[in-house]
C-alpha cells in the first residue's frame, strides 16, 4: 500500500529532522559550539533525510498518479449515458469488492479522505461503512416497567363503611333484642292499679362468615420480579376481601327488609318520587324507631335521581347529592350507592341498625423449602345483621327518568 509505506517516510523524516533541531537547540542555549560528536550525529541525519526526501518524492508522485487515473475513470463513467428503467426490482447490495477492487484503491481513499479531506473519498468511505442500530441488538435494549402495576379493582366498601361496625367476639353470638316493653299507661283516678306487663327479650343469633383464600409463590418469583410480585399478591388479596365480604353483606341486608313501599304510576317527575320519599319515610316513622337517614341506591337508581331537574330547563332537582355517592340526598337523607344492590334497589332506612362485627386475620405465610414455594393466604371473619328490619322501607315500582 503506497499510501501507508509514503505515510511512514514522512514520518520518519519529521522525527529525524526535529532530532537535528533539537540539537541545535541545546548547544545554542548552552552558548557553545555543536561538539564533534553531536556534528557526527547530525551529517548521519541530513544524509538519512536526503534518502527519505528521494523516496517521499518518488511514491508520492506514484499516489498522485494512481489518483489521477481514478478520476478520470470517474469522470468518464460520469459521461456514460444514464439508462433509464421502469423496473421494481430492489437496488443490488452494495458491493465492497467492487468499490475498491484493490487494497491499494481503499488506502489511497483512505489518504484522500484522512489527509485531503476530499468530499468524495470520505463519502466513499462512509458507504463502506457498517452502521450498528438498535435494531441489530434488540437484547441489549431493556423494556422498563414504568409506575406501579394498574389496578382496576375498587377495594371500597360502601355498604359495610355505613353500618355500625364492631369487632367479632366469636364464631358465633347472640344480639339481645327487646320483642315486648314494660307498660306505661295513664291512671284512670287515684289509687287505681297503674299499667303493669312484663319486658320480654328475645336472642337474634349472629353467625360469622369465613372468607379467605391462598396461592402458592415460587421463591424464583418472588426474589425475581419487579415491582416485587409478594407484594402484589398481599394488595390483592386485601382488595378481594373487601369486595367479597362488602357484596355478601349488602345482598344479607336486601333479603332482610320486608316492608315495601310502591311508587304510584305518573310521569316520573321529581315531584313524584320525593312524594314517594316521603311515604317511605312515614312507614318508617310508624314503626316507632325515628326518623330514618339514609336512602340506599344502586347505581341506576342513582343516576336517575341525580338527573332529575325541578322544571324544563332548570337546575337540579337534588343538588347536594355528590358524585362520590356518598354525600346528601333528597330531603337530606344520606346516600349509600353500592353497586351490589340490584338493578332498581332504593332503601330508606336507620343506618345504626346495620351492624358489621369483623376480625382480619389478613396475610399469612409458610415457607416451603422442599419445592421452593412461598405458601401465602388471606382471611378474614365477618358477621351482618339487621337487628331490626321493620325499620327499613323498599320503594318498588320506580319509573325510568324523565327528562321535562
Amino acid at each position: 500500500m503506497p499510501g501507508s509505506y509514503l505515510t511512514r517516510l514522512n514520518t520518519q523524516f519529521d522525527e529525524i529532522r526535529d532530532g537535528i533541531e533539537t540539537v541545535l537547540t541545546r548547544a545554542a542555549e548552552e552558548d557553545r559550539d555543536v561538539s564533534d560528536a553531536e556534528q557526527a550525529q547530525v551529517d548521519r541525519d541530513r544524509s538519512r533525510l536526503d534518502e527519505l526526501q528521494s523516496a517521499i518524492t518518488h511514491y508520492s508522485a506514484l499516489e498522485t498518479q494512481a489518483g489521477d487515473v481514478l478520476t478520470l475513470r470517474r469522470s468518464v463513467a460520469d459521461r456514460t449515458p444514464a439508462q433509464r428503467t421502469t423496473s421494481t426490482d430492489p437496488p443490488p447490495e452494495y458491493d465492497v469488492a467492487a468499490e475498491f477492487p484493490s487494497p491499494a484503491h481503499y488506502a489511497i481513499t483512505l489518504h484522500r479522505a484522512w489527509a485531503l479531506r476530499d468530499p468524495d473519498a470520505i463519502e466513499r468511505l462512509e458507504r463502506a461503512t457498517a452502521h450498528q442500530k438498535t435494531t441489530d441488538n434488540p437484547g441489549l435494549i431493556p423494556r422498563p416497567i414504568l409506575g406501579p402495576v394498574i389496578q382496576l379493582i375498587d377495594a371500597g366498601r360502601p355498604f359495610i363503611n355505613s353500618c355500625a361496625r364492631r369487632g367479632l367476639p366469636t364464631g358465633k353470638f347472640d344480639r339481645p333484642h327487646v320483642t315486648q316493653h314494660v307498660a306505661v299507661a295513664k291512671q284512670a283516678a287515684e289509687k287505681d292499679l297503674t299499667a303493669s306487663q312484663v319486658m320480654k327479650v328475645d336472642l337474634m343469633p349472629v353467625a360469622a362468615s369465613t372468607y379467605a383464600g391462598h396461592l402458592n409463590i415460587s421463591r424464583q418469583d418472588v426474589k425475581w420480579t419487579s415491582p416485587g410480585i409478594l407484594q402484589l399478591v398481599f394488595d390483592d388479596f386485601a382488595a378481594i376481601y373487601a369486595q367479597v365480604s362488602n357484596a355478601d353483606a349488602a345482598t344479607q341486608f336486601i333479603a332482610s327488609i320486608a316492608a315495601s313501599a310502591s311508587v304510584p304510576a305518573g310521569d316520573g317527575s321529581a315531584a313524584e318520587f320525593a312524594a314517594a320519599v316521603f311515604a317511605a319515610v312515614g312507614d318508617t316513622i310508624g314503626q316507632g324507631v325515628g326518623f330514618p337517614d339514609t336512602l340506599y341506591l344502586s347505581p341506576d337508581v342513582w343516576a336517575s335521581i341525580g338527573g332529575m331537574t325541578l322544571m324544563p330547563g332548570g337546575g337540579a332537582a337534588f343538588p347536594s347529592m355528590s358524585v362520590t355517592g356518598t354525600g346528601g340526598g333528597p330531603m337530606g337523607l344520606a346516600t349509600v350507592v353500592d353497586h351490589n344492590f340490584p338493578a332498581g334497589t332504593a332503601v330508606i332506612g336507620p343506618s345504626r341498625f346495620n351492624e358489621w362485627y369483623e376480625d382480619v386475620d389478613g396475610i399469612m405465610q409458610v415457607q416451603e423449602p422442599d419445592v421452593l414455594g412461598q405458601l401465602v393466604g388471606y382471611a378474614g371473619f365477618g358477621a351482618y345483621i339487621n337487628v331490626a328490619p321493620e325499620a327499613f322501607t323498599k320503594l318498588t315500582g320506580l319509573p325510568p327518568v324523565v327528562t321535562p
